[in-house]
């Protein structure tokens, strides 16, 4: 039976990561091992961390975020001995036949470098939240608009261009070729550029729409418009476009970024985000000195 080591990063929200968990334990055809780091929560651990079988936990000391919590979870195994590494958001919960469906694809087809499944939100499991995407370069973002509701998924695997961090699976040792998640983004775009990179080693992405995965959107970050997300969603765009594209595409994206962050300084006092725009020209200003790392002082989630 496949071994598949389910890394999982938390942040304060113990029941959602408990009930992410038992969904794991409940997988078919493959044996499951949750790697678990605690990002510094507030609350003391919970009794049933120690009760699930092959869990092995970590609990750090300062909030590593996202990426660097799931190298550290990485850190916890051998990947000689768990072939197999499932990326996961730990406010999600997983199909029975999930991990083994994207396992079964990564096997057959050797040219694979992740599969994703199909997120759904989990207060509307017909909508699709990530089904892959395709890069618009010019804008740095990917479009995850392909398949917005289960009847428009497609019938079998298909290639796609980017897995999001939510759930991806990969061998372990892909993992580890890929260099893991660049810690220095903390949180958001970490996915973009893994997926940036394992196309650039020749290697694919595919969605698996018989593989499915529920998602309680922005629970941890405190939804997409919090100063959190609109920080480092601003400042990580533009430090991967500085990344990915050329000193040529760089001159229509940053008249792009620029013009979005001018309209948005007018919007969103207008809805109601004002304390956002401060945060958001923060992002923008640490980006352009290429400055990486974790919360700024006076930044909470």
């Amino acid at each position: 039976m496949d071994k598949v080591a389910v890394l999982l990063v938390n942040l304060d929200q113990w029941e959602l990561t408990r009930q992410c968990v038992e969904s794991l334990m409940r997988s078919e055809g493959v044996s499951v091992y949750p790697m678990l780091l605690d990002n510094a929560s507030s609350d003391p651990v919970p009794g049933w961390v120690e009760e699930v079988p092959n869990l092995r936990f970590f609990r750090s000391e300062k909030n590593l975020g996202f990426a660097g919590g799931n190298n550290r979870a990485y850190s916890l195994y051998d990947n000689a001995d768990i072939p197999w590494t499932f990326v996961l958001n730990n406010d999600t919960t997983v199909s029975p036949d999930t991990l083994g469906l994207l396992v079964g694809l990564l096997k057959e087809r050797p040219d694979v470098g992740i599969a994703t499944p199909a997120v759904f939100y989990a207060e509307r499991p017909d909508i699709v939240w990530s089904a892959g995407g395709r890069l618009q370069r010019l804008r740095m973002v990917f479009d995850a608009r392909i398949h917005p509701d289960r009847k428009s998924l497609p019938e079998k695997p298909v290639e796609t261009g980017f897995a999001s961090g939510c759930a991806m699976m990969m061998a372990s040792s892909m993992y580890e070729k890929l260099g893991g998640f660049r810690e220095g983004f903390f949180i958001y775009h970490e996915d973009s550029l893994m997926c940036l990179r394992c196309l650039r080693m020749g290697r694919k992405i595919m969605l698996h729409p018989g593989a499915e995965v529920l998602h309680h959107v922005s629970v941890t970050t405190g939804g997409v418009m919090s100063p959190f997300s609109i920080y480092f969603t601003h400042r990580n765009r533009f430090l991967a476009a500085r990344e990915e594209l050329s000193p040529l595409e760089m001159i229509p994206f940053t008249c792009y970024y620029l013009g979005i962050t001018l309209l948005k300084t007018i919007l969103f006092p207008l809805r109601g985000y004002g304390r956002s725009v401060v945060w958001m020209w923060r992002g923008a200003l640490d980006a352009v000195r290429e400055r990486e790392g974790g919360m700024p002082p006076g930044l909470g989630r």
